[in-house]
């Protein structure tokens, strides 16, 4: 466990990743679930702000609750489809989505008309979708060289799961843009705007960013001024190759570290 000089009293918001820091896939990081209950009844707020966009932010609660038990509060997981779906709403008409079906539900929960067709879409979402085949591909493709606006979930290029990483929405991503030439239009997933905005609304001033990532999740603290505490269950094994401008202000082995750590 390591740490740099930072201030921690008087937080009052854990902002925590979920894949990597307190499961992987469908195992729980041991003793997370006690973790975030000790932190949530010492006063701490906490949500979760997750890259995921598989799922819609209600079914990623309940998947939470069932694997690491712990229950999120009402409007307390943002993933990226939702920080999408906010930035979009009101600018787009109908949109054509690379990703799975909880991504549209998502999608359509804010407000926005998702088809199949490529020749109807005005815009391209693009998520993680493990089942992606060939056709989706190309229709999103296509539908960007017809003139829809390419956006992207996030840019992850991999996701930790328990035999390792496997690829992540960014995958996607790259191989529509080195298609069509062009780069998304946005980004809406961890440290993008549309992001910062959506967690930025469920948070408080003095929070502090828990994640596995640095290039998300401690990048997304830095860039709003809260405090970073890097995990390294997840993608990050070895903090001491972090890039010297996302050093995080805290490194634990594990989430179940943090409340002593926090002196809860």
């Amino acid at each position: 466990m390591r740490r740099v000089p930072v201030r921690l009293d008087g937080l009052d918001t854990i902002i925590c990743d979920i894949d990597g820091v307190i499961l992987l896939g469908t195992q729980s990081i041991p003793g997370a679930g006690f973790a975030l209950e000790k932190l949530r009844r010492a006063g701490l707020d906490v949500i979760f702000a997750t890259n995921n966009s598989t799922r819609r932010p209600d079914v990623v609660r309940d998947h939470v609750r069932e694997v690491v038990g712990f229950d999120p509060g009402p409007d307390a997981v943002v993933n990226s489809g939702a920080a999408t779906a906010e930035w979009i709403a009101g600018v787009v008409e109908k949109v054509l989505v690379v990703g799975t079906d909880g991504l549209r539900d998502t999608l359509r929960d804010g407000g926005i008309d998702v088809t199949r067709n490529w020749k109807e879409a005005d815009a391209v979402v693009v998520g993680l979708d493990p089942e992606v085949n060939y056709e989706m591909l190309a229709g999103a493709a296509l539908a960007i060289q017809n003139g829809a606006t390419f956006y992207a979930t996030n840019t992850d290029a991999s996701y930790p799961r328990p035999d390792g990483l496997h690829p992540g929405a960014g995958a996607l991503v790259a191989a529509i843009a080195t298609t069509t030439g062009l780069q998304p239009a946005a980004v809406c997933g961890k440290p993008h705007p549309p992001m910062r905005t959506a967690v930025a609304r469920r948070s408080g001033p003095r929070s502090l960013v828990v994640g596995d990532r640095p290039e998300t999740d401690i990048a997304l603290g830095k860039s709003e001024g809260w405090a970073t505490a890097l995990t390294l269950t997840g993608v990050v094994k070895d903090p001491s190759l972090v890039p010297a401008e996302l050093e995080p202000d805290i490194v634990v082995d594990s989430i179940a570290d943090l409340p002593a750590l926090l002196g809860i």
